[in-house]
Order: structure tokens, then C-alpha cells, then sequence
């Protein structure tokens, strides 16, 4: 999923977060990886393509795992993700995009607050999440901003946001902006600045083979520039 465009949409004012504030690890919150449905761009599944000498889900798990107090998948194919000693969450409603994973994985989640990920993201950078989360108290969803757009699958959603999943499933609106635009929803601005990165941003996604393509090319060094972003 590209950003979307957020000119249809309501929101808060982009916050900012005091540093000197920080809560101490592991975060109280889930993290919530959304596997990923029938990628038809791709050709295959996204979760499993090779990344950083594994997999973009393993690098995604290995990333986000020493973060939060809990970590689910969320799959319509939870036999696929067994190796990984993880919960996997079944999607209540198979094949209805990224909101049915989202409803999903917030039904089963035991904390008030998720960050929600797309397994496609592998650029995931530690100390943007950090801030994001800090950002969630008295709000339905924070969700990642930029030049471009927004990015609801890199994104903080409470538990209040299931009835209106709920109620836009059941009526048959698929559409994460129509309802990000109904939530009591704040916007965290990626600033560049700040959150230093290689050539690709880490909200960078993948669709297609070319996209995978730019992402070994040109993210793979990401790896290598910021090895401290990953367990020794």
C-alpha cells in the first residue's frame, strides 16, 4: 500500500514528542505485523522474500521484538508462520485488506494501544516508532505522515478503534482512509531530518518485483550504515 493522500481527511495537528520523557523498554504495547494477503503485484509472498540474510518478516520480528511486551502475526495462513514461536492471529474476515488484519489482531491484543506494521516495510526504523508510540495518549490512532501522504499500515491504533472497524467491515467499506478520517486521529510527521536514513525512507513499501528490486539495491545499505538497529 502506497501513503495516502491525506486532503479528504480530519486530522489533529501533527505532534511532537518531549525526548526527556521516554518510557523505558519493553513499550506497553503490542506490536502488530500484518503478513500480508494474495499479493497478486508480486507474485508471491512478501513476507518471505530474502532480506538482510533472512527474510523481511524475520527482520521486521527481529527488529520490533525487544520493543514491546507482546508481538503478533496476522495471517490468513497461520501454518506459514509456526517456525517463528510467535501468536499468529487469523483474520475474522479473510481477504478484506488491511482493516480486517487490523480489527483482527486488535480483538486478540491484551494492551490498550498496537503498532501496526505491514510485513512489507522492512526499513523500520526504532527510534520513529519510539516516538510515535509516545504519541498515542488520548488519541484512536497516530499515523505516520510525510511529503506524500500517509501511511496507515505504519501506524499506533487503540482498542476503541474495533467498532468502527467493525461497523465499516460489516457495510462493506474497505477503505483504511475513510475510516482513519472518522477516528479521533492525530498525524507524526517523518522528519527526515531526524530520523536519519539511507536512500530509502522507512515507510518504504513493497509491491511489485521493481520495488523489491529498489529495496536491495538501494535499502540494503541501511543495514550496514546503522548496524545498531540490530541485535547483536
Amino acid at each position: 500500500m502506497r501513503g495516502l493522500t491525506d486532503n479528504r481527511m480530519e486530522m489533529r495537528p501533527t505532534l511532537s514528542v518531549n525526548q526527556s520523557e521516554r518510557e523505558p523498554l519493553p513499550l506497553p504495547l503490542t506490536a502488530m505485523i500484518l503478513c500480508g494477503g494474495r499479493s497478486k503485484r508480486m507474485g508471491r509472498a512478501k513476507a518471505f522474500l530474502p532480506y538482510a540474510g533472512s527474510t523481511m518478516i524475520a527482520h521486521i520480528v527481529e527488529m520490533l521484538g525487544d520493543m514491546f511486551v507482546k508481538t503478533l502475526l496476522v495471517s490468513n495462513e497461520p501454518e506459514s508462520y509456526e517456525d517463528f514461536g510467535l501468536d499468529v492471529v487469523k483474520d475474522i474476515l479473510p481477504y478484506r485488506g488491511p482493516m480486517g488484519g487490523i480489527l483482527s489482531g486488535l480483538l486478540v491484543a491484551e494492551t490498550d494501544y498496537s503498532f501496526v506494521i505491514a510485513c512489507d516495510m522492512p526499513l523500520v526504523n526504532k527510534k520513529l516508532v519510539r516516538d510515535m508510540t509516545a504519541a498515542r495518549n488520548g488519541f484512536d490512532a497516530v499515523v505516520l505522515s510525510h511529503s506524500t501522504g500517509l501511511e496507515p499500515l505504519f501506524a499506533v491504533y487503540s482498542k476503541t478503534c474495533v467498532k468502527p472497524l467493525e461497523e465499516s467491515l460489516f457495510a462493506g467499506n474497505l477503505s483504511v482512509q475513510d475510516l482513519i478520517g472518522g477516528l479521533k486521529a492525530t498525524t507524526f510527521k517523518y522528519d527526515q531530518d531526524r530520523y536519519e536514513c539511507a536512500a530509502l525512507p522507512p515507510y518504504f513499501n513493497i509491491n511489485t518485483p521493481q520495488d523489491y528490486s529498489k529495496l536491495i539495491t538501494k535499502g540494503s545499505s541501511a543495514i550496514h550504515r546503522f548496524p545498531e538497529k540490530r541485535k547483536s
